[in-house]
């Protein structure tokens, strides 16, 4: 009986206490409507002076438009000299002491030679395919390499190659003298016979052909002797 009379007296606390609760709630809403219903109205006063910043005025002339009527001259071209040859000419007449008969002179018989008829070969300076070489001939002329210049001494050697392979022409380009850091330098000249010895050796040479666009044709190439 005492635990339910206490559980009872609990719940009329809670009660009690929420409208306890409530009534402060309301009481704090009036309040505050109070404040603001008789809050006292203040009046708003303009400031006595407003102080106007003066602008700049900028005044623009008028823009005259001007176009040019004709382009300047140009200046006048510098003339070339002229040339005056100042060799002096001298005239001489001849006096023979016979006279010509152009009916004594005897009719001239058609030449003859060993050069080929018809048109020449075209030689091509760049073509498709250059010549390739087939045999290679050397030239035993260590004899006349100088001592100072041996294992150090390369010759190259300009080839023309005709249509059929054999050597055409073939002359020394150039003489260069190596030296220990692979660096060169070009002789002006080298033994008579080493470079005749040379020579002789390059135009036994043969290679194939060149070729430009299909057609076999001369062309020029270039190959080492070193001694």
């Amino acid at each position: 009986m005492d635990v339910k009379s206490d559980l009872e007296h609990s719940r009329l606390t809670d009660h009690s206490y929420r409208n306890l609760v409530l009534g402060c709630l309301v009481a704090i809403l009036l309040l505050m409507i109070g404040i603001v219903r008789f809050w006292p109205e203040s009046e708003y006063s303009p400031p006595s002076e407003l102080t106007i910043i003066e602008q700049e005025t900028l005044f623009l002339e008028d823009i005259i438009i001007t176009t040019q009527e004709s382009a300047p001259a140009s200046p006048p071209k510098p003339e070339m000299p002229v040339p005056v040859p100042d060799d002096e000419v001298i005239d001489v007449e001849l006096e023979l002491d016979f006279e010509l008969d152009p009916s004594d002179l005897t009719s001239l018989e058609p030449g003859r030679g060993e050069g080929e008829s018809g048109e020449a070969a075209r030689i091509s300076g760049n073509p498709d395919r250059p010549p390739s070489v087939v045999r290679i001939v050397e030239a035993t002329a260590r004899q006349f390499v100088p001592e100072q210049y041996r294992g150090q001494l390369e010759i190259i050697v300009n080839f023309l190659v005709d249509e059929t392979g054999e050597v055409e022409e073939a002359h020394i380009m150039e003489y260069r003298l190596y030296g220990e850091d692979g660096s060169y330098e070009s002789l002006s000249s080298v033994p008579d016979d080493l470079a005749e010895a040379v020579i002789q050796a390059a135009m036994q040479w043969r290679f194939r052909p060149a070729r430009d666009e299909g057609e076999v044709v001369k062309a020029f190439v270039r190959q080492r002797f070193n001694y």
